[in-house]
């Protein structure tokens, strides 16, 4: 019989070498995932704090999906909403016919985005009390206070904008469309601005090209019929990782009638009314 030395001299270099890797993984520092953490904000924090949490808090709620900040790019920039960069120095008067004042401006563009459309944009954002940015008061005071910081000095404290409860509500908009007109109605309800018509072409949302549509009715066993209504009027149901999540709207179902749903269907299809 051979000796354990026979057998341990040869397995030498490999427990060498497993051992160095070994203690290398170890070496190299270790990181954890972490979930965002809930920001704490108070009363007592200054307009420049509540600044650096706004600049957080813009990040971590999705509005940089649609909104760029690109200094020199002017407002269009490379986003699907405005670009924010230096918004303190072009909406310092607030807005013509709107709000007289910066904080005023930003308070209603946060609360109401539909008041005032910047030229060359579609009514696609959402309140931001709403989803998918579900911010509460003070997060709302601390954003503004970012807004301002893009071009300006933030200033606004805890208590100087009313909260959202002291918002009226918006109507909501009337559809410029009938069943009658499903292009201009699937223009009217600000569809274009997120979804191609074309095959292949993604803008923020996924293209809504007739073949692509019925793969993917197909890929989740629904029928054609029952895989749209659901997307407009659940869009929540399902929601492709492609994709960012909770920005299309949710009130489709209380907003079009069942012909209006009808036709935007057969539109998007491809087929006649």
């Amino acid at each position: 019989m051979r000796s354990v030395a026979a057998y341990a001299v040869p397995a030498l270099p490999a427990a060498i070498v497993v051992g160095f890797f070994v203690w290398f993984a170890n070496w190299i520092p270790q990181t954890r995932w972490q979930p965002p953490q809930k920001l704490t904000i108070s009363e007592a924090m200054t307009p420049t704090e509540l600044a650096t949490l706004g600049a957080t808090l813009v990040r971590q709620r999705g509005c940089m999906t649609c909104h760029t900040i690109e200094p020199g790019a002017g407002i269009k920039g490379g986003g699907r909403g405005p670009n924010l960069a230096d918004i303190a120095v072009r909406r310092a008067k607030g807005a013509t016919g709107g709000p007289a004042s910066l904080m005023e401006y930003l308070t209603q563009s946060l609360y109401e985005p539909s008041a005032y459309l910047v030229e060359g944009f579609s009514n696609i954002m959402p309140a931001s009390t709403a989803a998918p940015a579900k911010l509460n008061y003070e997060e709302v005071v601390a954003v503004v206070n970012y807004l301002q910081s893009l071009g300006g000095r933030p200033s606004v404290k805890i208590g100087d904008i009313p909260r959202p409860a002291g918002i009226a509500a918006a109507a909501p908009a009337p559809l410029a469309a009938s069943a009658a007109d499903p292009k201009a109605l699937f223009n009217s309800l600000g569809c274009a601005g997120c979804h191609s018509l074309e095959a292949g072409k993604k803008v923020l949302g996924p293209s809504l090209d007739a073949a692509g549509i019925r793969q993917a009715a197909a890929a989740r066993k629904m029928s054609l019929e029952a895989f749209l209504g659901e997307a407009i009027v659940d869009p929540k149901a399902y929601e492709s990782k492609e994709f960012p999540t909770g920005v299309m709207p949710q009130d489709f179902g209380t907003k079009l009638t069942a012909a209006q749903l009808v036709a935007l269907i057969d539109y998007l299809t491809g087929r006649k009314p």
